[in-house]
């Protein structure tokens, strides 16, 4: 089986300023390809399939509805799968199979990683509960610990521009969906199972949506942590200013975030303690499974956002810089929300993030041996 190095579909890329490789994807089905959203890792554990969001505006356009495609590292060749549309929620892949996760509408869809693969619907949001107009189903699925469910945090507006939000879980195996909890009136969004615990999930409470002259520096909760059969309460014990970019702890006790403008930060679920582990302006981080490696991208303007990508060793303090690269120009085929996002994926082996060191928007693989290598 080929891996990241040796396909014919990827190419090498090396930071000018310090060597650090890139293995870009330049095998093109698409005028725009990039990562999934950080909280999905597209490469399955055992290398062989990596998913990959798909766009074709335009050349010159902005916005176009996401589909999906895979590389498929045994047979060295890459597919583009129509149907796989990230219409009302980010897809999931399960990194046991390869099989894909996402929703359309209120339906949640599933298909094999293999060309004869077919899609099939495996459950639907209860229509009974559908007040107003669809806005989404999950910002980003997640399996429950137990791989039975997938979080759902459901957005519905109202004609009279009301909003509310049904936090809960869709079993896998058709049975009805769960609700945990029903919130009306705040915009509610990325919600994600607990890794340990199948009765627990957290979420974020979008302040700066709810406002339309948001102000950065005015504290408020946007954490919030919910157990099965109670209501949600926040995480910290007292709020912050903006933040966001929330992920678990592989430990189940802790959740990051990061606190913009300040810090990535650590916290303890239970007690809402938390600390900062690395100081700075970053924009999106992730963390290895160990806690010890950090990842994050820093962005001047996140609507034009540019390609910096640095990682961290928080036990010696070491940084190395993986890419920085400016915006890319207005002219040139892109779409929205080009943050690199950056991602530990198959066992944190690589880094997995959206790049555009090619003057376009391509996927980016980064081995970690390397980066952990240059900050001993």
């Amino acid at each position: 089986m080929k891996t990241p190095e040796t396909s014919r579909l990827f190419s090498r890329w090396r930071n000018p300023a310090n060597g650090v490789e890139s293995l870009i994807l330049t095998e093109r089905l698409a005028p725009v390809q990039q990562s999934f959203y950080f909280t999905n890792p597209s490469l399955t554990d055992d290398g062989r399939f990596l998913w990959v969001t798909c766009q074709y505006p335009p050349p010159g356009g902005k916005h176009a509805v996401s589909v999906s495609g895979v590389v498929d590292f045994e047979k060295d060749e890459m597919r583009v799968y129509q149907e796989v549309q990230q219409a009302t929620g980010r897809p999931l892949v399960d990194p046991l199979t390869g099989d894909i996760y996402w929703a359309q509408d209120l339906d949640v869809w599933k298909r094999g990683p293999g060309a004869e693969d077919k899609a099939v619907k495996i459950n639907r949001f209860p229509k009974e509960l559908v007040d107003g107009k669809l806005e989404r189903l999950a910002t980003h699925f997640t399996f429950s610990a137990n791989r039975r469910a997938l979080n759902i945090d459901a957005r519905f507006v109202r004609k009279d521009g009301s909003q509310i939000c049904y936090i809960g879980d869709m079993p896998i195996d058709g049975s009805p969906f769960r609700l945990w909890q029903k919130i009306e009136g705040v915009f509610h969004d990325h919600s994600l199972f607990s890794p340990t615990n199948p009765d627990e999930q957290m979420f974020a409470w979008e302040y700066w949506q709810d406002h339309t002259a948001f102000d950065h520096n005015l504290p408020y909760h946007r954490l919030w942590f919910i157990r099965r059969g109670e209501k949600a309460r926040p995480i910290l014990q007292k709020p912050v200013s903006h933040s966001g970019h929330e992920w678990w702890d592989p430990d189940g006790k802790h959740v990051w975030y990061v606190h913009y403008g300040v810090a990535i930060k650590k916290v303890e679920v239970a007690t809402g303690r938390e600390w900062s582990v690395w100081d700075g302006h970053l924009s999106h981080g992730y963390s290895d499974r160990s806690g010890r490696y950090l990842v994050a991208d820093i962005m001047a303007d996140p609507v034009i956002s540019d390609c910096h990508v640095v990682f961290r060793d928080t036990v010696t303090g070491k940084e190395v810089e993986i890419v920085n690269r400016p915006p890319l120009a207005a002219e040139l085929t892109q779409c929205v929300h080009l943050h690199p996002h950056p991602q530990f994926c198959q066992h944190d082996r690589y880094i997995c993030h959206t790049t555009t060191v090619f003057d376009r928007v391509d996927l980016a693989l980064v081995p970690t041996a390397d980066l952990i290598a240059r900050t001993q």
